[in-house]
């Protein structure tokens, strides 16, 4: 059984769908509601290739609209196997399903710039981290920590693959905007960057043609919510005085 989110509703159901068929196991998806239309497109696609070379039918399948919680419990107790990805809920009633399970919940990649770098392709590489999908992924990099030595240059770099750094007033305006109850909001999730700006009141023309936004930040925790999963291309940048710093900023961004 595959458990899917909403915020990423083709990318992991085909991951999955990979990983279970290298095992030679037939798979059952269980996606989010918002995302059952993307998932049922996929699995057409899928198993029409299956087809062409002979597969057994049924190896991939979804469960039928409309998908229920109930339903979804109901497949992760009758199954072999679970791998969940979203919410803390999904992954705690995937392993409080009586079956073998594997959780995967909030991703926050965190990545550093130092002397060593190549600026321009460790820019870019960041860049197309943070825009696929527009950074819905649990692997996409939530943070860049960048070393003094290589800052001006990393953060030229880092302009020049698309990211606009928005102002204190803008930061400010953005964090109000992405956590009004201090949860992320769902409307900004899933949003190319000029939407989100334009979500948040942010008028700048730069930020028309954005590809992410970059917001500089010094803390991490609850109450620095830009350190955290985002879901959006949206990227904080740390400033670090050495190597040894950059290891310490990430190391208290994985707590």
């Amino acid at each position: 059984a595959a458990i899917t989110p909403s915020t990423n509703p083709g990318a992991t159901p085909a991951n999955k769908i990979i990983n279970a068929l290298k095992g030679r196991n037939a798979v059952i998806v269980a996606p989010s509601p918002k995302g059952a239309s993307t998932c049922a497109a996929l699995v057409g696609y899928v198993n029409a290739e299956l087809a062409k070379v002979g597969a057994p039918e049924n190896l991939v399948q979804m469960l039928p609209a409309p998908i229920t919680k109930d339903a979804t419990h109901a497949l992760m107790r009758q199954s072999d196997l679970v791998v969940a990805t979203g919410s803390q809920a999904n992954v705690r009633a995937a392993y409080a399903s009586g079956t073998p399970a594997f959780g995967v919940g909030a991703g926050n990649v965190a990545s550093i710039i130092d002397a060593s770098a190549n600026l321009a392709d460790a820019a870019a590489a960041i860049a197309r981290s943070k825009t696929f999908d527009n950074a819905t992924s649990c692997s996409s990099e939530n943070s860049v920590v960048i070393v003094d030595a290589v800052h001006p240059g990393a953060m030229a770099a880092l302009a020049a693959a698309g990211g606009v750094l928005l102002t204190a007033d803008e930061k400010a305006r953005l964090q109000a905007t992405m956590w009004p109850d201090g949860k992320l909001a769902a409307k900004v999730t899933a949003q190319d960057a000029p939407r989100i700006a334009q979500i948040a009141g942010l008028e700048r023309e730069a930020l028309r043609e954005a590809r992410f936004l970059m917001v500089e930040e010094t803390g991490t925790g609850p109450e620095f919510p830009f350190s955290g999963e985002k879901l959006s291309p949206v990227l904080t940048v740390y400033r670090a005085r050495d190597f040894d710093h950059a290891c310490a900023i990430v190391a208290e961004d994985a707590d």
